[in-house]
């Protein structure tokens, strides 16, 4: 069985992932914000966790093998989202956007890495992309969301070439809008049918990570479904 490590797992994507991970047996290691909203579950280790702060980042990868032995995946689920045109979209907007869409990742998957490339069998990092960051088209409306990811996007692709040969892939699943309880609040007269089922991410994340799809190398999943 696997050691995971989860950043973001009490979110509307990150309790699927957990589960999924779970239910067939491997070890969760999941930082978040109040380890006391996650139930207590076989198999699951709660970590509390800033992803702000960069120090605490490396301590949190630390402690994980320490405590584990090795990191096998990381699956990488902190982010948010904001509205915002070209026009509407001040510096500060996008500074937001970075550090929690870019930043949260970066600094969990630097030493994830450095743990990673160490490792006999290498591992594997997940990372969620965005539909916006790959169509200009669609990132137009949500220019920072679109720009913090589209980092994420090249994050993945220099953690690819730098762990080639130490069997380190990093893979980026890129969805359109997902089914969550708050996406639902915030648009409520969407038509729901056409997004994607946070279930359905969860399957795909494990397959690339510890199904048959972890031989895939530098793969960009577009998880975009009827939208």
């Amino acid at each position: 069985m696997a050691i995971v490590l989860i950043t973001g797992a009490t979110g509307g994507l990150g309790r699927s992932v957990t589960q999924q991970f779970l239910q067939v047996g491997h070890t969760v290691v999941a930082a978040v914000r109040d380890p006391q909203t996650m139930p207590t579950q076989e198999g699951l280790h709660p970590y509390a966790l800033d992803v702000s702060d960069e120090q605490a980042c490396r301590q949190f990868v630390e402690n994980t093998v320490a405590e584990h032995g090795a990191i096998d995946v990381a699956v990488l689920l902190v982010g948010g989202f904001a509205m915002g045109t070209l026009l509407d979209t001040d510096y500060a907007a996008v500074e937001a956007q970075l550090k929690i869409n870019f930043q949260s990742a970066y600094q969990v998957a630097r030493p994830v890495f450095e743990q990673m490339s160490q490792q006999p069998n290498g591992g594997r990092i997940v990372l969620i992309g965005s539909r916006p960051a790959l169509d200009p088209s669609a990132g137009q409306h949500v220019v920072a969301y679109a720009l913090s990811k589209s980092l994420v996007n090249s994050l993945a692709d220099l953690i690819n070439a730098a762990g080639k040969k130490k069997n380190v892939v990093a893979t980026v699943v890129a969805p359109s809008t997902i089914d969550t309880p708050s996406n639902r609040k915030d648009m409520p007269d969407a038509d729901f049918k056409t997004w994607i089922n946070p279930a359905e991410l969860a399957e795909m994340i494990a397959f690339v990570s510890l199904g048959a799809g972890k031989t895939l190398r530098e793969p960009m999943l577009k998880a975009y479904g009827q939208a």
